[in-house]
């Protein structure tokens, strides 16, 4: 908004308020605008679906291509038209497909404008916005923009060099800006001395054993191919798979690889590759020196004769044995992982003030005021790490459900019988100063039928509460939308009333099928934005000729779980929130005399509470009074046992290496985990199970039950935990 001058009063009149998002504002300014219609299409935005999906933020320039991500940059188009314009700047998606019919969905299409029309909407609706028109009417990126971005990667590689070339100075005589011993280089270098050193070859031997894994999980052979050069399968991944994979980002190894080839690349490697294509002595004297030759023969084209000629093959490795050794250490080493479990610390605050801290003014060297920093000596305080809870904050409520109990124990609860016909009558002989076994004789006189009810067994009224009287269930407030199909209607909207009207309008769309027969989920055709509207022009009618007015939310309730009060104070007791994702840090393992585990995840805001009391974050014991064992934290490393195994961390084989687990993430008594090389699944949600990650190990043995906890040090040792 402080980019703009002149900035429209609705705008400014939401910016004050807390419920919209930037997201949201963003899309309402260029909606305006764009004086409510789309740029590629001309179609109306309708306000009431801006803020859905059918509508989206699209880049004009797309990042991929380069990255600008300012609101010139930006428009509002039709998602369908965003996702087929992809990395198309705008006049080049218009020529590409003009005149174009798009499926919107709910059996709704639109058409791409032609050339003509799309430059008389961009001049009409963008002539005082310059920079978007221009961008608008891009047939190409600009050659200035591209070398904005090579200047700034110039710039910012010459800083870091002279930066670091203060740390590594070979001597009293390297005093250039540039340290002898900084030597710039580029990916491109890296690449091709991998690949003559043999390393491409040693990373595909190192990862195989995953892709025969997946071989094996998908009853395949598609995640490796026979290499009759080398005479043995490497690793690939089907078509289907290989948009946006790569090989090397699926081990962590690959950073200490490119860390072995960058230190055995010298300035001599460097300056032949960058000067490759240059004729001159020095590239033919480095030529002989960094690389194997090899003689070749062939017939001159003028003379007919064979010629023979020696040209270079590949780069001579920094050793002999270095292919071997490379894979020999790489296939050894064990991954660290930096750790961030800061939970709570003391900050201290500090002001700007002429005077310091002893209340003496403060003068610079001629003598004027001047302003400094002061600590805050009074007004220390803790300061949180993490978020303490998602944002969505829920009231307990007491819900009237109803059970079936036998008859006498209905007497107890006359009040609360649900058939209105029984209560009245039993209350009548309560009334009558009938006790409860006349009452029972008397009934089972009549075989337990009262006016032809069955009472053997009564239904009856009563509240969802706990031993103190709380809700044992927590409600929010929901935004309706395709996710409430009829059972999460049932069983999560706390209104029975709005209960009653949702389900009586997605009836009306059940059965309904698409152009191929295929029948559609009731709740996606009802609680789209259109069904949403349909349903509040019919609401009367929905709820059996009653008024009732529009409904866009409803409350919606769960078991309280694992939520917990914002407070003690005040309303804040009442009201229940649940951790935020990611701040689940601390897993104890309890272990009683016989040596049985037990496990249990330590809330956020108990850790909380207990280091601001100076305590360890996890008790020593547990409930039941059994022992801590050990506590777990994401990225910690764990070695999963085989039964009665001794151990020496110093003298692991390769084998009990691959039984070393990262920790992911744990939530009540289950723990996941991941192979510590894992830096990314080969295919999503697939090679180690739905959630990416494993509770057993490759094995099938419990991780949590047979691990044992390792520390690592920044160099890869080890010991127990």
């Amino acid at each position: 908004l402080n980019a703009v001058k002149d900035i429209d009063e609705d705008i400014l009149k939401i910016s004050k308020t807390a419920q919209p998002s930037t997201t949201e504002l963003t899309r309402y300014k260029l909606w305006l605008e764009q004086k409510y219609r789309s740029p590629y299409t001309g179609e109306i935005i309708p306000l009431t679906k801006l803020f859905t999906a059918n509508y989206e933020i699209e880049h004009i320039i797309p990042q991929s291509r380069y990255f600008d991500d300012s609101l010139s940059n930006k428009v509002i188009c039709e998602g369908a038209v965003n996702k087929l314009k992809d990395n198309q700047l705008g006049l080049e998606f218009i020529k590409n497909n003009k005149g174009r019919i798009i499926e919107t969905g709910f059996g709704k299409s639109v058409r791409i404008f032609n050339e003509a029309e799309y430059t008389d909407f961009v001049n009409q609706h963008y002539a005082k916005n310059r920079s978007k028109q221009r961008k608008l009417m891009l047939e190409e990126i600009p050659d200035k923009m591209i070398e904005r971005q090579l200047n700034d990667t110039r710039y910012i590689s010459k800083y870091i060099s002279s930066i670091l070339s203060n740390i590594v100075r070979a001597d009293n005589n390297d005093d250039g800006i540039n340290s002898k011993n900084v030597i710039p280089g580029n990916g491109k270098i890296t690449n091709e001395l991998k690949n003559d050193w043999g390393l491409n070859d040693v990373w595909n031997d190192l990862i195989l054993p995953r892709f025969e894994r997946m071989n094996a999980l998908t009853n395949s052979n598609t995640f490796t191919t026979y290499n009759e050069k080398y005479q043995k399968y490497i690793p690939t991944v089907p078509i289907e798979f290989s948009k946006g994979f790569q090989k090397k980002r699926i081990d962590h190894r690959h950073h200490a690889m490119d860390a072995l080839v960058i230190a055995c690349a010298t300035r001599d490697h460097v300056n032949l590759l960058n000067n490759k294509h240059a004729k001159s002595d020095v590239r033919f004297d480095l030529n002989r020196k960094l690389r194997v030759f090899e003689k070749v023969s062939y017939k001159d084209a003028n003379t007919g004769k064979k010629v023979e000629k020696e040209v270079p093959k590949a780069f001579v490795k920094p050793w002999p044995t270095f292919t071997v050794e490379t894979k020999n250490v790489l296939n050894e080493i064990i991954v660290s992982f930096k750790q961030n479990l800061r939970v709570i610390n003391k900050a201290t605050n500090y002001y700007e003030s002429y005077k310091d801290e002893n209340g003496n003014l403060m003068l610079d060297k001629e003598g004027r005021p001047t302003k400094a920093k002061i600590k805050q000596h009074k007004g220390e305080h803790w300061a949180i790490r993490k978020p303490l809870h998602q944002e969505t904050v829920a009231g307990l409520i007491k819900l009237k459900k109803t059970k079936t109990v036998s008859f006498n124990s209905c007497l107890n609860q006359v009040e609360f019988i649900v058939n209105k016909d029984l209560r009245k009558y039993l209350q009548h002989l309560v009334s009558s100063g009938l006790d409860n076994k006349k009452i029972i004789t008397h009934v089972k006189g009549l075989g337990f039928k009262i006016n032809e009810i069955d009472c053997a067994k009564v239904e009856v009224y009563y509240w969802d509460v706990d031993e103190q009287g709380l809700g044992v269930n927590a409600a929010s407030r929901s935004l309706l939308d395709v996710t409430f199909n009829e059972k999460r209607i049932a069983e999560s909207i706390a209104d029975t009333a709005i209960q009653k009207i949702l389900l009586a309008h997605i009836n009306n769309y059940v059965g309904r099928k698409d152009e191929k027969g295929k029948l559609i989920p009731a709740e996606l055709l009802a609680f789209s934005p259109e069904g949403i509207e349909e349903m509040n022009k019919n609401i009367i009618s929905l709820n059996k000729g009653k008024f009732h007015q529009p409904i866009y939310k409803v409350s919606t309730y769960e078991a309280r779980g694992n939520k917990f009060s914002v407070g003690f104070k005040g309303n804040k007791s009442s009201k229940y929130v649940i951790a935020a994702k990611g701040t689940n840090i601390f897993f104890a393992i309890y272990e009683d005399v016989k040596g049985k585990r037990y496990y249990e995840t330590i809330p956020f805001n108990l850790a909380i509470e207990r280091q601001k009391q100076g305590l360890s974050s996890v008790p020593q014991y547990n409930a039941e009074n059994f022992r801590l064992l050990m506590v777990l934290s994401p990225n910690d490393l764990v070695y999963v046992s085989a039964d009665k195994e001794t151990i020496d961390l110093n003298e692991l084989t390769s084998t009990q290496k691959q039984r070393i687990y990262k920790i992911v993430s744990f939530t009540g008594n289950r723990l996941y985990a991941v192979p510590f090389v894992t830096a990314k699944s080969i295919v999503d949600k697939l090679e180690f199970t739905q959630l990416n990650k494993m509770e057993f190990d490759l094995n099938k043995v419990s991780i949590k039950e047979h691990c044992i906890k390792l520390n690592v040090d920044r160099l890869g040792n080890l010991k127990k935990g």
